[in-house]
């Protein structure tokens, strides 16, 4: 059974990323758990009644929701948290517990008082977990995943055991896989990238561009039209250099495709 933690604010955003994990996982049994983070800056004085309100208010929200969802899914087992936390921190150790196999997030959640998922969220759960995270634009509806996108740097990395999570989602969607390198010139250390995924009968495709990473994948991506990308984060690798250059985090997390990323 896959078991999948999504974390909603009640907005189209999460409700989309909702959706988008559901069908992305459905030909599995699947277990997915809502996760919902109240509360607000307040003075010490009005923490506790506007906290009341707010849990009352989420209790409500999530009953209709799971309502909601188990009419239209019956076959998905759906389970809910409810607690007063910091987002990030608190779901990168739901992440790290060990119960969940994906952690599924939207990039962009409802204003004023309820908790934004934006990319600095987003950014600072992948920064702090280890496990698999796929982030998904806010208006991107899920559609087959006919291909995807594993993008690499010169070395992409050393345990193969990473790329498990691409593989249990493109054995599911009987996807395409196709190796990205990125570069100046070719090199011959895309191979070890190949040969970890063998077994899906990878492609490989070079591209090579402005020098601005974020804005040659993105180019890349809307020519190629893939269903996701996925990225490999390690200490020094593609996803930090990413990060490093003259792109904000949240334009990283403008991509025109859901995201997956994994860690080494």
């Amino acid at each position: 059974m896959k078991k999948i933690l999504v974390p909603v604010d009640f907005s189209d955003a999460s409700s989309n990323a909702l959706s988008y994990a559901i069908q992305l996982f459905e030909a599995s049994p699947l277990e997915i758990t809502v996760l919902h983070l109240y509360g607000v800056r307040s003075t010490a004085l009005l923490m506790k009644n506007i906290d009341d309100v707010f849990e009352k208010d989420a209790k409500q929200k999530m009953e209709a929701l799971l309502k909601t969802l188990k009419k239209e899914h019956p076959d998905v087992e759906f389970k809910s948290k409810i607690s007063k936390n910091p987002p990030v921190s608190s779901i990168a150790a739901l992440g790290d517990s060990g119960k969940y196999d994906f952690i599924v997030m939207g990039t962009k959640g409802a204003s004023g008082l309820n908790e934004v998922f934006m990319g600095s969220v987003a950014g600072g759960v992948i920064s702090k977990t280890m496990a698999p995270v796929i982030v998904v634009p806010a208006n991107n509806k899920f559609r087959p995943l006919e291909k995807i996108v594993l993008a690499v740097s010169d070395d992409p990395f050393t345990d193969a055991k990473v790329i498990e999570p691409l593989r249990t989602i493109a054995t599911l969607q009987k996807s395409k896989v196709k190796v990205l390198h990125i570069a100046d010139k070719k090199t011959p250390q895309i191979e070890k990238a190949l040969s970890a995924i063998e077994d899906l009968n990878p492609s490989v495709d070079y591209a090579f561009g402005t020098g601005k990473t974020n804005k040659d994948l993105n180019a890349y991506l809307m020519k190629d039209f893939s269903g996701m990308l996925c990225l490999i984060r390690t200490k020094k690798g593609f996803f930090d250099r990413l990060l490093n250059e003259s792109v904000t985090l949240k334009q990283t997390f403008n991509s025109p495709v859901p995201l997956l990323i994994l860690h080494e």
